[in-house]
Formats: structure tokens, sequence, C-alpha cells
């Protein structure tokens, strides 16, 4: 047989000859940046105060700052050169790309000249780095500009390393066109659209590689792992990550064919993040390679097979080239899905759930058992896909499997016979132990998204269940009143309204309006997207937190339920109530729950600490406040003695001991998890850290909008100062005390009062108030889709 030869590019995809498309994306950044180029080209001669804020920010760091962003300036442009180079020297199987880019690299050229004749009347700054001593911002920025455009045009070329680093620098090629002043923000934004423009343009004209393997490279594996095929076919589904072909192998027998390109590993990494954070599809495997991949799923499908489950007989699976990994299977047949409900019968769907029983009884689980993942061929099944599958399961995703599968067999069979047939296949013992995965968020959002009505759908199949098993619905599935629930958003609201009275009458708003009437409010605007984005580490690091896998977006919409609570109850109460309601449905004792998520406030409280105490000692910090009269060795005294006095009452006192004393060894042992495990503390850590640059970020932002600029530290210190004061005070959500505490910190600063006052307002409004009346909706949402 003919030898084909195979691709072995290190660092770019091969994609010569290869059918090229035009990607929606292609549009959306061909418009963005057109909308960027001419918002700049039309106040190209405005300087904003916000672009030389930002220009101060970059500048204010140490002297060996400018140095790194020249350094940064000068290989980005090297990086754009050298993909260039690469390609000229690429032969043949190049030139497609060579083409395009040097296509973009000229277009973009020729336009950065017209532009700055027509703008500025002068020539723009393409080598900056030579002889220019005092330079003047002007738009456009052409390094900006053209490896923007160069990088952007290559990323179809180009394998995914090397597409981050041509993203990043893009990045640091706009920070340092700022920070050394060859252009201000808006036109750096402008040159970066510019940039944009023109490479989605020629994408749009020219197309873009598909980027799949070649049939005939896929075959070319193929022998070279042993294994013969014929009539490779790209398969009519495929899915994120990893390429399908469907083919024929010896004596004819239906082959479906994974293949992984050097970018597959990449792309599954970021399905299994995507799925993780937002559809809750917990992948535990956390394969490294392309290699590691399909052995992975090679070996949990032979112990499936050794265990008696049936499945796919494997045919190939390795690494062949440098180019492409695969894995082969024996599959005919279409899914579950796809069978004509009326010719399934009860022995066949209790056969079904007898294999996924033994599957369990072996110490497997799938991870991603659906209807989708069983072929039918010939009245028999088979289970396939355990690419997300584990050796080494916990309780948890076994029983998610089992409820993954019951609840799109409803959607087939109807939740009756659905259930039905998983008593009779998983006996009942088995099916009650999994009962308290039996409810929403312990179902895909693919599964979820197949059924019309999915609460009617768990509805039916909570109720067949209970009715075969004779038993009560476990806690974490009780049902609860619409009515009651509306009562208590109802008592809430009432209370909100109590806690903002007295704020909003006690405001003197012909004083905010007169500041706010000179305001910068691009910078308004801008601090109110910065503030909006607290959730995201918030709750990043709750998920850190805690042990159990939890799905990000509903982490992020508990911060904003929790912000609308905490209105209305003081001091951390709310907040702490409604994690433990969302961490008890993902089946932590409330204990635990309590427990973990203190873990997660301390973790907030050291990193805050450590903030004021950073900033303080290395900042320009000073409170003005005559520290020498105040008698530190008696205040130390008494803490002491109040320490051992706690103590000592605990330790005496039966009824205190045993309720705080498990209390705090259970909390012991919590931490200790968390520190033994790096990337949990680090986790909490950094995601702390970031939630208080964001609101630092967000105050300094407002600070210069209002006309009463203060750096960075000493923002940052004022956030962490006025949280940790008003954090002790027993008022809901320190309504009132925390406005009067950051108004009062920056006055020390040195601020004016009525910018002072204007500038906490409009951050509590941007920080709090806001997020809480989005807390309102997002408890509802919470509340609708049962996880709380």
């Amino acid at each position: 047989m003919k030898t084909v030869a195979i691709p072995r590019a290190s660092y770019f995809v091969a994609t010569h000859g290869q059918p090229r498309v035009r990607r929606p994306r292609d549009i959306l950044m061909t418009g963005i940046g057109l909308i960027l180029a001419l918002w700049a080209i039309a106040t190209a001669d405005h300087v904003a105060s916000w672009d030389s804020s930002f220009t101060q920010l970059v500048q204010s760091g140490p002297s060996w700052v400018e140095s790194l962003l020249s350094l940064g300036y000068l290989l980005s442009m090297i990086h754009a050169l050298a993909i260039i180079g690469a390609l000229v020297l690429g032969g043949r199987e190049r030139r497609e790309a060579l083409r395009d880019i040097a296509i973009v690299a000229i277009g973009t050229t020729a336009l950065v000249v017209l532009l700055s004749q027509l703008i500025n009347g002068t020539w723009p700054y393409f080598v900056p780095e030579v002889d220019l001593q005092n330079p003047v911002a002007q738009f456009p920025v052409a390094r900006v500009a053209v490896v923007t455009a160069i990088l952007i045009c290559a990323t179809p070329f180009v394998t995914r390393p090397l597409k981050f680093i041509g993203w990043f620098a893009v990045l640091v090629t706009s920070i340092a066109a700022v920070g050394l002043e060859y252009g201000t923000v808006r036109h750096t934004i402008g040159s970066f659209g510019v940039g944009l423009f023109s490479a989605g343009l020629l994408l749009l004209i020219v197309g873009s590689p598909k980027g799949y393997p070649e049939p005939d490279s896929v075959a070319a594996g193929l022998r070279l792992l042993g294994a013969e095929s014929s009539g490779i076919a790209l398969a009519k589904n495929q899915t994120w990550g990893a390429v399908r072909f469907t083919a024929r192998g010896d004596g004819g027998k239906p082959l479906d064919i994974k293949v992984l390109g050097r970018d597959a590993a990449d792309s599954q990494r970021a399905a299994r993040l995507w799925r993780t954070l937002w559809y809750r599809e917990m992948s535990r495997t956390a394969s490294h390679s392309r290699l590691q991949t399909v052995e992975h799923e090679a070996l949990t499908t032979m112990m499936a097979a050794r265990a008696g489950v049936k499945v796919p007989e494997l045919v190939a699976v390795g690494n062949p080239t440098s180019e492409i990994a695969l894995i082969a299977l024996e599959i005919g047949g279409v899914t579950l899905a796809e069978v004509e409900p009326s010719s399934l019968t009860d022995q066949f769907l209790v056969g079904l759930w007898r294999d996924v029983q033994l599957m369990h009884d072996h110490s497997i689980s799938h991870g991603r058992l659906s209807t989708a993942a069983i072929r039918v061929d010939s009245d028999d099944f088979l289970i396939t896909d355990f690419a997300y599958g584990s050796l080494a399961p916990d309780d948890a995703s076994q029983s998610e499997d089992a409820m993954e599968l019951l609840f799109s067999l409803a959607l087939i069979v109807g939740p009756e016979r659905a259930a039905r047939s998983a008593f009779d296949g998983l006996g009942r013992d088995s099916l009650i132990e999994k009962l308290p995965y039996l409810q929403l968020p312990a179902i895909s959002a693919t599964s979820r998204r197949l059924a019309e009505n999915p609460k009617k759908v768990m509805s039916g199949l909570v109720g067949a269940v209970l009715a075969l098993t004779e038993t009560e619905a476990p806690e974490p599935v009780k049902l609860r009143r619409v009515t009651l629930r509306n009562l208590i958003t109802a008592a809430l609201l009432l209370l909100v309204a109590f806690a903002l009275v007295p704020l909003f009458t006690n405001v003197d708003y012909a004083e905010i309006w007169a500041v706010l009437q000179t305001s910068d409010w691009t910078l308004m605007v801008a601090a109110l997207l910065v503030g909006q984005t607290q959730f995201l580490p918030s709750a990043a690091s709750t998920m850190f937190a805690v042990s159990v896998p939890l799905p990000f977006w509903p982490l992020v919409t508990l911060q904003t339920a929790a912000q609308f609570v905490s209105l209305a109850i003081p001091s951390s109460a709310g907040r702490i109530a409604m994690n433990t309601a969302f961490l008890h449905k993902f089946g932590l004792s409330v204990t635990s729950a309590l427990t973990q998520g203190a873990i997660d406030g301390f973790s907030g409280f050291i990193v805050q600490a450590l903030i004021l105490l950073f900033v303080f000692l290395t900042g320009d910090v000073s409170l003005n406040i005559d520290t020498s009269s105040i008698p530190w060795l008696l205040i130390l005294g008494i803490v002491v003695l109040i320490i051992i006095g706690a103590v000592i009452t605990i330790l005496r006192v039966q009824k205190l001991r045993d309720r705080i004393v498990p209390i705090l060894a259970q909390s012991w042992d919590a931490l200790a998890v968390v520190v033994k495990q790096p990337s949990r503390a680090i986790g909490l850590l950094v995601s702390s850290f970031i939630y208080w640059n964001i609101l630092g970020m967000t105050l300094w932002l407002l600070l210069e909008a209002v006309g009463a600029p203060l750096d960075y530290g000493s923002a940052l210190f004022v956030v962490a100062g006025t949280s940790l004061f008003a954090g002790f005070m027993p008022v809901p959500g320190g309504v009132g005390v925390a406005e009067a505490t950051m108004t009062a910190i920056l006055a020390t600063f040195g601020v004016d009062s009525s910018a002072a006052f204007a500038a906490t307002a409009v951050y509590r409004v941007i920080t709090f108030y806001l997020p809480a009346l989005e807390g309102l909706f997002g408890m509802r949402w919470l509340e609708r889709n049962e996880y709380i």
C-alpha cells in the first residue's frame, strides 16, 4: 500500500491544500476593528482625563518598569518577524499562510502610513527604538496595528501555544505603547482596531483553513498502529477538542476514530474547564497530552470490558506521529437517543442498567453517561465514549452517572418506564443510595436542553422512583412551596427598604450632583464595568475552599444573591445562610458547609490584612494619627487576657465545650486539608487578591473621575480598611457605616470632602447596591433551578 507522508510541523498546523471557510468570528473581528478604528479617528485630537490617568498608572511604577516595557515592545515585533521568517523557510506547505500574512502586513502598514499622514501630517513610529528621544503620542501607533494584524492573521496556521503567545504579545505591545508615550490609551485601542480590522477583513475575503487532519494522514496513522482501514470520512457529529472520522476496518466492520491534533489536548482541557464551570459536567480526568488523553479512554474502555460491561472493541490507540494521536473502536449502529422508543424492550433497558451497576461495582465511572453515549445495533447495546471516565471514582461521580442516564432515558421512554428499568436493573438499595443526586443541578446542561420542561421531567422521575422504592425524598430534594418563597422574598424586600431609607434621607444630593456634573463619565462607566467583575474571583474562591466540585456560573449568581440578603440581615449571617443552603445541595452537611465557608472568609481576611500591611509599610500611606500616646502594651495585655478567659470558659463549661470544640476540630481538619493541597491554598489566596484589587481599581477610577486622584496603593488601602471596619458593625450590609468610614479615610488622604463623599456614594452603588438589586433576580434564578 502506498505510504502517505504525514506533516511533522513543530509550531504550525497542517493547512496546506485544505478547504477554506469564512467564519462568523471573522465578521465579528472586522466589525469590532472598524468601530474601534473609526472611534479613534474621530477623537484622535481629544485627550480625556482617563487617557492621561492610565498613562500615569503605567508610569507610576519603579524605574525598571520602563526598561521592561521597552523590552516587551521590541520582543513583540521580533515575535511577529519570527513568524514570517518561519513561514518563508517553510517552503511550499507554508506558502498560503505566508501569502495571507504578507498581504495583511503590507496592507496594514500602508493604512497606518495613510492615517498618520492625514491625521498627524507625519510618518508613524515604526522603529522608535532607533534615535527617538522625545516621542509625541499619536494615532495610529504603528507597532500595535501591524503586530496585531500579523499575529491575528497567523492564528489559523499556528498551534495553540503560539496563539496564546501572539495574543500576549499584542497585550504587551499595547501596554508598552501607552507607558512609553507612543500613544494614549485611546490611540492604542484604535490602533488595535486597525490591526483587527485588517486581519479580519483578509480572513473574511480569503477564508481560513478548516484545520481538520487529512483522511490520508489518519489512514497512515492507523497503519503505523497496525490497523487497516478504508473509506475514511468525517463523521456527521463532531465534538470540541477532537475530530471524529468513520471508516471500515478488517472485514468491513464499522470504525469510529477519534483524532486529536497538536492543539487537541489544550482544547480538551478548555472543553473540560468550560463545561465544569458553566455546565457542571464534572470531568475528573486531567490529561496532560494528546497521547495521555487517548490512552486514558482506551484504558477505561478495556477495564470496563474486563469487568464484563458491553463496550466497543479497541482496534488501535497511540501517537503514531508527532502530529496526531488517535483511538479507533469498532462501533456500529446509532445512539440510543435516535432509536424509536417503541422498539426498546424492558429486557433491553434492564440489561443496560445492570451493565451500569456492573461498571460501578468494579470501581469505574463513565463521566458523561447519557443516551448519547449508548450505541444500539441489532437489538444490543454498547457503552461508549469513556474519555471522561475514571478508574478511581467517588460515590458522587457514580451517582451522577446513574442520574444522568435516568434523566436522559426518561426523555425517550418516559419517567415511569425509565424509573422502573433503573429499579429492576440497579436494585432498590443501590437506587436509594443515589437518590440525593436526583435533582436538576446534578444533570448536565446538554441533557436539560433536550427537555421542553426539565423541572416537570425531574418531578415525574422523583415521584416514580419514590413510589417504586417506597421511601421518602432525601432532604436535598425536598419540595418548597412557591407561596412561602414569595413571602420570604417580600419580607427581605421590606427589610431592605428599612435599611436603605435612613441612608438616602440623610444624603446631601445637591453636593453630590455638583461634583458629578463635572466628573468624567467615561471613567464612571469603566468603574461600573470593573466593579461588576468582583463576583468572578469571589466565586472562584468558594470553589477552592470547598472539597466538592461546584458549578461556576451558579456560584457567581450566588454571590449577587448573598449581596441582596446581606442588605436585610446584619453582618455575614445572610451570606453564610445562602452559602450553606447552596453547598447542602451538593452533598455537604450543614457543619461542613459552614466550616468550609469560613475557610473562604478566613483566606479573604488574610489577604485583606496583608494588603493593608504591605501598602502601609511600602507605600506613601499616612493616616495622620498620633500613635505615640496609645498604650500598646496595655491593649496587648487585655487582648491576651480575653483570649485566655475565653479558652478557660469553653474548657470549664460543659455545654460550651460540647458545642464549640467539635466545630473547632472540624474547622481545623478542613483547614488542614486546604493547606495540604497547594493548588487549593494558592487558589484561595490568589482569588481573594484579585477580588480586592478589583475593588481597589473601582475606587481608583472613581476618584480619577471626580477629579480627586489618589495613587492606586492608597485606593486599595481605603477599600480594604473600610471593609475591615464595617465588617465589625452589626448593620445590614454595612449601610451607612461603610459610607461614613470610606469618606473619613479618604479625608485623611487629603481628598476634598465633597469629592470623597461623591466617589464613596457611587462606589457603594456600583459594588453593593446595584449587585444587591441583581441579587434579587439571582436568588429567584437559583430557586427556580433548585440550587438553593
